[in-house]
């Protein structure tokens, strides 16, 4: 077993024995100090010590209280597609997580070119330059300089802060919180102890909750989500959604195919903060899931482990390997090549987020942001 897999079976009671007490005890006393650590940076910015930079733009923030997997960019591009298509400039501000680059401000894309590539920019940025044409994408850790640049070389009706609900360096005039159905708030603890960012009361900073993967859970789950956040913050809208997959391609390939699974053997691959959810999705295709390999979140494949998948394939007797677009973008063009060749198809599952039964709520909310301010 990994050491992140088995430290997560830690903090969410499926390990016993005095190791994981021992383990839970230290976790505690690092949860707590880093809780002080939060609650000293808020208090900072509420007493006027850090100052909060406001943009000439619109700023909207799209993030989450717990790390791992939300379903936070597919709703960064239905929001940015949405504006784009009422005919609104629009910047997206992202970290630029693990991105092998050491400068301050670094332009993924101007909107009519990919300028950096998976490596350079990190998985998700080159995913959100790639597919939205038309939208620069921006790198940088310090969205106070980012949002500058993005006001002065491009002049956007709207910034979005991509992973920046925790990031208050920035104002911002909406924020807009993802949270996962399927594992909403964690285990309830703080980092390192569980998955929380930052207390659940925090969630009163927020304007709307987006509520991703709600097809995966039963309905009696989903009313107790929704009436804890009400008792948390009844004055913001709750859009609930699901993934919605939409195609298939071959790794090597954009060409875009209708999804057929049905029967198909699988091997799922993910390197993504929830696993679960799409190996999930492949199930529901109609897929019988042989087996699963994981990784952890962001990770960049190389030239071993893409021939252990083959391997672990070919023993399986799969008919198809199929991974996720944030996947794709992480494994480097001569592996691409080299993937070709192989007997076996390596296919990359498409997904956008499908609004279930809120898209007055959504509507509403674009009518919002358009007349904020």
């Amino acid at each position: 077993m990994k050491i992140e897999e088995y430290l997560l079976d830690v903090i969410n009671g499926k390990e016993t024995g005095i190791i994981a007490k021992i383990i839970l005890i230290v976790l505690n006393l690092l949860s707590f100090l880093y809780q002080g650590i939060v609650n000293l940076r808020k208090l900072m910015y509420s007493w006027g010590i850090k100052k909060q930079k406001s943009l000439a733009a619109k700023v909207i923030s799209v993030g989450n209280i717990t790390v791992g997997g939300t379903g936070k960019t597919p709703v960064v591009q239905l929001l940015a597609k949405t504006l784009v298509g009422k005919g609104h400039k629009v910047v997206i501000l992202n970290r630029g997580y693990k991105a092998n680059f050491s400068d301050e401000i670094g332009l993924v894309s101007d909107g009519n070119e990919v300028l950096m590539n998976a490596e350079e920019a990190g998985d998700e940025a080159y995913m959100l330059a790639s597919s939205l044409k038309g939208i620069p994408v921006i790198i940088g850790s310090e969205r106070s300089q980012t949002g500058e640049f993005a006001c002065q070389e491009f002049d956007p009706d709207f910034i979005i802060l991509d992973d920046a609900f925790q990031h208050l360096q920035v104002a911002r005039d909406y924020d807009l919180v993802v949270i996962d159905a399927t594992n909403p708030f964690g285990n309830e603890h703080l980092l390192p102890r569980g998955l929380l960012r930052e207390p659940l009361s925090s969630l009163k900073r927020a304007h709307i909750f987006f509520l991703t993967k709600v097809d995966q859970i039963g309905d009696n789950k989903l009313r107790d989500i929704k009436k804890r956040l009400i008792e948390i913050n009844p004055a913001a809208m709750i859009i609930t959604t699901k993934h919605n997959p939409t195609y298939l391609r071959k790794i090597n390939s954009n060409q875009q195919n209708e999804i057929n699974l049905t029967g198909e053997k699988i091997l799922a691959v993910s390197g993504i903060g929830n696993p679960k959810a799409f190996e999930e999705t492949l199930r529901g295709l109609g897929a019988e899931l042989i087996d699963k390999l994981r990784f952890a979140d962001h990770h960049t494949y190389t030239r071993k482990e893409v021939l252990e998948i083959y391997a672990l394939a070919s023993e399986k007797n799969v008919d198809r390997i199929i991974t996720t677009e944030k996947d794709a973008v992480s494994i480097d063009d001569d592996l691409l090549e080299e993937i070709e060749l192989e007997m076996i198809s390596f296919e990359v599952l498409g997904i956008e987020i499908g609004i279930i039964d809120s898209i007055y709520k959504f509507d509403e909310l674009i009518d919002r942001l358009e007349v904020v301010r």
